[in-house]
């Protein structure tokens, strides 16, 4: 029986010869598929280049510098806790009195003997107050007439103490426009007007807490009557608190 040679598998068979997988194909620019992504992992081989470890000593330094740091926050936060609790205030210095004698101001010079009365109160209700180096300074318009240094004292809570001193001056040479200024002033308003400066450091003291601080008290404008007909006066007015820097 002669077979078709035109005839065809039977469908649903498989082909009896199946195409063996297709080779990959070169691209068109004669390199294979993805050969400029697929990399191979990289792999360091170089010892100069491979990662350095921080030194036991910079490691130290760091710990240090965190510990230290540490320590100064925690003591700025007990600081700010007692300056709250304690709360301490600048003491206050009034003026009771202030008299002059033998006052006269020609010839460029001033002369006279000054005698004050002050008084310091300590307004802090849980520290005590130290005073030492205590200055007091006579002025007239930003000119020094005379000055005077006070004993150091204690001060308890809350506590007042009355201070007694004696300022002279001897022929202080002042320019010409402030002896004219003194005498107009005691010519037209019977006083002259002085400035009061005292110094002191402060030491402020709550248990085993101690702080020293440098206060300054001025009191301007103290008039104190001396008409020009006269070499004596005292202060006008009453007691004067000073103000503090």
């Amino acid at each position: 029986m002669q077979q078709d040679p035109n005839s065809r598998p039977a469908t649903g068979y498989p082909y009896p010869y199946p195409y063996p997988n297709p080779p990959p194909q070169p691209a068109a620019n004669g390199y294979p598929p993805n050969a400029g992504t697929a990399y191979p992992p990289y792999q360091n081989h170089n010892p100069y280049f491979a990662p350095q470890q921080p030194s036991p000593r910079a490691v130290l330094l760091r710990r240090l510098f965190i510990a230290f740091t540490a320590f100064l926050i925690l003591l700025g936060l007990i600081l700010f806790i007692f300056l709250l609790v304690a709360r301490p205030q600048s003491p206050e210095v009034y003026i009771n009195s202030l008299s002059v004698s033998n006052f006269n101001a020609s010839n460029n010079q001033v002369t006279g003997k000054w005698d004050l009365q002050l008084r310091f109160r300590n307004p802090n209700s849980k520290m005590s107050l130290y005073y030492d180096s205590v200055f007091c300074r006579l002025y007239y318009n930003r000119d020094s007439l005379a000055d005077t240094r006070l004993p150091p004292f204690d001060q308890d809570k809350k506590d007042e103490t009355p201070f007694n001193a004696t300022l002279s001056a001897s022929g202080t040479y002042l320019d010409g426009k402030l002896v004219d200024s003194i005498g107009k002033e005691r010519a037209d308003k019977g006083s002259v007007e002085f400035d009061l400066r005292v110094d002191s450091w402060v030491i402020f003291r709550y248990g085993a807490f101690r702080r020293r601080r440098y206060v300054t008290f001025l009191c301007v404008d103290v008039a104190v009557g001396v008409p020009a007909s006269s070499s004596s006066g005292k202060m006008i007015g009453l007691s004067k608190r000073c103000r503090a820097y």
